[in-house]
Formats: C-alpha cells, structure tokens, sequence
C-alpha cells in the first residue's frame, strides 16, 4: 500500500511541476491579478486540476513519470548480437506493444484499478532491461575466455606440484594450480549467472505476455470480482519484482568479475 501511495504521489507531483499545467495556472492567476476577477482565478485552478488528473489516469503519462534518470532503456533486438537474448528482447518488446494496446482500449473504470499493476509493470520492465544489459556484457567476455583451456591449465599445474621432486617448487606449482582453478570456478559461475538471466527473462517474457488476457478478463468483471482480481495480480508482480530486485544484487559481483 505504501509503494502504491509513493508511486502515485510522485505521477502527481511529476504533473503538478509541469510546464504545460504550471503555465495554465500561471497565465489564469496573472489575469486575475489584472482584471481583478476572483473568478478567473477559481476558473484557472479548475483547469489546472483537471489537467493534472487527466495526466494521473493516462497510462502513457504514469509510465513517463514513474521512469527514473537512472533506468536503462531495453535494448534494440538488432543491436544485440546474440541469437537468445535477440529472441527474448523481442518477445519483450512485442509484449510491451500488446499491453499498451490493450490498455487503450481497456475502459477507464477498469483502468482506475490498475495504476498500482501499471507502475509494476513498469519497474518489471525495467528490471528486464538492466538483464538484458548484464546478460549482454556477460556473454560478451565469455566469449573472450576459454573455460575447457582454464580447466585444462588448473590440472596440468595440480600434476606438475604432485609430479615435482623439489618442495619449493611443487609448493609453487600448487599455488599456481590454485589460482589457476579459482579463475576456472570464477567462469563457471559467470555462465552459471548468464543462463539464470536469460532464465529471468523468459519468466519476465511469460509474465509479459500474460498480461493483455488478464485485463480483457477484469473488462467482464463487476467492481468487486475486479477489485479481487487485480489485487491477486499486483502481489504476483511485487513478489516478482523483489526477486528480480534480489537477484541482481547477485549479479554485480559477477559483472565486476567479468570487467
């Protein structure tokens, strides 16, 4: 419920600072000032809040102001070059197209019921978007190494200290042999933590596309089987999202690995 209040909070304060209703309320007071007229002010704060709750129950609106400096836009399939992640970006991108689609033509009472689920939505697709760039810069230094060779080199080490007939010597091999299969270890988790994303993604992809259907369903719905309905769907999404929140927080050591 509090992510619900911050989120709407910050739509309305997004709308309220805008230069288009700022400059309504603006232009209404100062021809008050002028003409001496109380009721072209009155009339100047209606419009204003109209249009700021006009801009509260757009979707396109909410998605544009929930959006933070710091997200990454997700990528273009093109401008990706391996053939899963192009494959679920796309899948992506055709589900973002299909839910906006269907919100235009969901009924505004039914939309009044989902700003909680869009600004989820949002942040869903976002966390989609920082995978896709982890999942991207992983393969691409994977790419570079050769995990076979760095398990190769970490046993011929680990023979050479058990085949070496002087201590120092083999001690130094042994140690060689230990950072040899720290490195072999540390590229496997990399591939490990690569194929976890692309796994995220398909969940995020299923997710995605099972969204249109849902709403359809609540167009049927009286008030309070929607209610019910929607509530179900936004704790889907939530739980989601803090897995998604978690399991990034894993990825970082990987991608700093992999620099």
């Amino acid at each position: 419920m509090a992510g619900k209040r911050k989120g709407v909070g910050r739509v309305v304060a997004k709308s309220a600072t805008s230069v288009l209703n700022l400059g309504v309320f603006g232009a209404a007071a100062a021809g008050a000032v002028v003409l001496a007229s109380w009721p072209i002010a009155a009339l100047g704060g209606v419009a204003y809040a109209a249009l700021v709750a006009s801009d509260v129950a757009s979707p396109d609106f909410r998605r544009r102001a929930l959006r933070r400096a710091g997200d990454l836009p997700l990528p273009r399939p093109k401008d990706l070059e391996d053939p899963a992640l192009r494959d679920l970006v796309t899948q992506i991108h055709a589900a973002r197209e299909d839910i906006a689609a269907t919100l235009r033509e969901t009924p505004q009472r039914v939309q009044r019921n989902l700003t909680t689920t869009i600004d989820s939505l949002e942040e869903l697709q976002n966390h989609a978007a920082v995978l896709v760039t982890r999942a991207r810069d992983l393969g691409i230094y994977l790419e570079r190494v050769d995990l076979p060779q760095a398990r190769q080199e970490a046993a011929t080490l680990h023979q050479r200290a058990a085949t070496s007939p002087d201590h120092d010597t083999a001690r130094e091999y042994e140690l060689a042999a230990t950072a040899a299969a720290e490195r072999a270890t540390a590229l496997v988790d990399i591939e490990t933590g690569r194929e976890r994303i692309l796994a995220n993604l398909t969940r995020i992809v299923a997710t995605l596309r099972g969204v249109p259907p849902k709403i359809v369903r609540m167009r049927t719905l009286d008030d309070r089987a929607s209610d019910s309905l929607t509530g179900d769907f936004d704790r889907e999404l939530s739980r989601m999202n803090t897995d998604l929140r978690a399991f990034e927080q894993t990825l970082e050591s990987l991608v700093e690995v992999s620099r």
